[in-house]
């Protein structure tokens, strides 16, 4: 929670700061998308769910310097072959950028400019994503998730130096040492993060490689066995997000106000996603790696319901008060009302996919948790073919609006048909229960929205005589708070368990920590 809350912090000043059209803005977007694209190869997906089945079977069995060996041996060639990775990307930006024409547009030139600043970013980040991985096995969920605050806090100090010392958005020194923060924080997170792990007992080491007995560390059997249950997901993810990327870049060709207004919309809808849907895959992986077929398919069924019952009332009433949601956040400084305009028509076509992105984390989680990484890379494979496609028809029409849309659509068949494999792998899975408690939530998010958007129309007259900030603030309270009251008692008249079980597993945790 702590981390979505300053990652929502550091987005309400970047808007302040940079707006939504700067070059700057959509040059800083796209290029460090690419260090992302990285970290979700290298620490996160495919390497995740094989590396967190392993180590965490090897502590089960109590073998815990066999777990640290296989840990330092991946964590080192993981290294490697990101620094190669990142050396070439490094030497082929700074050419790109040196043989550019001068006519080029000012962002595809700030793109490769501060490439070589961004890049490293990738090898620190995802060595801290290998450390997360190691301290979810050990139960220790507190570091991993509060990790990103370190890097939300740091880039908000960035801003904040900028804006001492008079630097405005338009000089590229800011950009430079805006760019620097990201490196000085993959750094600390690193750092963080690998103390973390010493400190619960698990001392990961960097093998000597160049040394004769280790020289073959990529021949050793159990690497070898994890590269091999990686590299399935590695193909697939690398897809994905080549896929990810083309999405920036698509937006780029709509204008920059589209790039920053996609971006916005994206960090609104991925709030629930990183506090529900992450954090529920994050719990569900180690157990379902050690669960039984019966314990898997209650935790599944346990998981999408609750899943559900959290984004459903936030996507519909995040879809009814897009506008003052925006307004309240973002509308300062160089985030304009257009800025608002544009951000809305994003948020509007890309909520509806809020509920099955935060499912597809669980339901790949089953397949992870199962030792089965080939299956979700196939699905996300067709996928991703249908959401190209969607994407160049319906950003004609659509712009921004469209490729929101292709991603929310794409993600909906992703969560279906994985959830249909599940149904015949779990034969144990009641999986009639579960959509029966679904239709149920559906609904009273539904009379919730509409009391909401009743309620905010009510209001409206009365909420410009408030003043900017202050107006949408009660317009999202007045029709907000109402409105999941209303979920919740309309949940509660047909019999939806979610509410009792939730409040149950707050309490059992706890009495365990007391």
């Amino acid at each position: 929670m702590a981390s979505r809350v300053f990652g929502l912090a550091r987005d309400i000043v970047l808007g302040w700061y940079w707006g939504s059209t700067e070059a700057a803005q959509a040059a800083f977007n796209v290029a460090f998308a690419i260090p992302n694209m990285l970290r979700a190869l290298f620490a996160e997906g495919a390497f995740n769910a094989a590396f967190v089945p392993m180590v965490a079977s090897k502590l089960k069995e109590g073998n815990h310097k066999e777990a640290e060996d296989l840990a330092s041996k991946t964590i080192t060639l993981q290294c490697i072959i990101l620094a190669a990775v990142v050396a070439i990307g490094i030497i082929a930006s700074c050419i790109v950028a040196a043989y550019l024409p001068s006519t080029t547009e000012k962002h595809v030139t700030l793109i490769f400019k501060i490439l070589p600043i961004l890049l490293p970013y990738a090898i620190f980040i995802c060595m801290a994503g290998a450390f997360a991985s190691i301290l979810t096995c050990l139960e220790r969920f507190a570091a991993p998730s509060l990790n990103p605050v370190i890097f939300n806090i740091i880039q908000i100090g960035a801003v904040a130096i900028l804006w001492a010392v008079g630097s405005t958005r338009h000089e590229f020194k800011s950009l430079l040492i805006f760019c620097g923060s990201v490196f000085f924080a993959g750094v600390v997170q690193m750092t963080f993060l690998f103390w973390m792990c010493r400190r619960n007992g698990f001392n990961v080491r960097f093998v000597s490689f160049w040394k004769k007995e280790n020289a073959l560390i990529w021949r050793d059997s159990e690497v070898r066995t994890l590269v091999t249950r990686i590299v399935p997901g590695l193909i697939g993810s690398g897809v994905f997000q080549l896929n990810a990327l083309l999405d920036k870049a698509l937006a780029v060709y709509l204008g920059s106000a589209a790039v920053g207004s996609l971006g916005y919309s994206q960090h609104l809808v991925y709030l629930p996603i990183g506090i529900f849907g992450v954090a529920m895959s994050m719990v569900c992986l180690p157990q379902m790696a050690k669960a039984t077929q019966d314990e898997m398919s209650d935790c599944l069924d346990y998981a999408l319901r609750q899943v559900l019952f959290m984004t459903l009332p936030c996507a519909t009433l995040l879809a009814v008060l897009a506008e003052p949601v925006i307004v309240m956040l973002f509308q300062r400084g160089a985030f304009n009302a257009e800025a608002v305009r544009e951000t809305v028509w994003a948020l509007w076509f890309l909520v509806p996919g809020l509920p099955a992105f935060c499912c597809a984390k669980v339901a790949v989680t089953t397949h992870h948790g199962r030792k089965d990484t080939k299956t979700p890379v196939k699905i996300s494979m067709y996928c991703i073919a249908l959401n190209l496609v969607l994407n160049l028809t319906l950003m004609q029409f659509l712009r921004q609006g469209g490729l929101a849309l292709a991603t929310a659509i794409c993600s909906w068949v992703n969560v279906i048909t994985l959830l249909t494999i599940d149904t015949k792998k779990l034969p144990h899975w009641n999986w009639k229960s579960t959509l029966k408690a679904v239709v149920k939530l559906t609904v009273a998010a539904i009379i919730a929205a509409l009391i909401a958007v009743a309620l905010d129309r009510a209001f409206l007259p009365a909420s410009q005589n408030l003043g900017r900030f202050f107006g949408a603030f009660a317009r999202v309270a007045i029709g907000g708070f109402p409105g999941l009251a209303t979920y919740l008692v309309i949940a509660k008249l047909l019999k939806c368990n979610e509410l009792n079980e939730l409040l149950d597993g707050i309490r059992r945790r706890k009495m365990k920590k007391a």
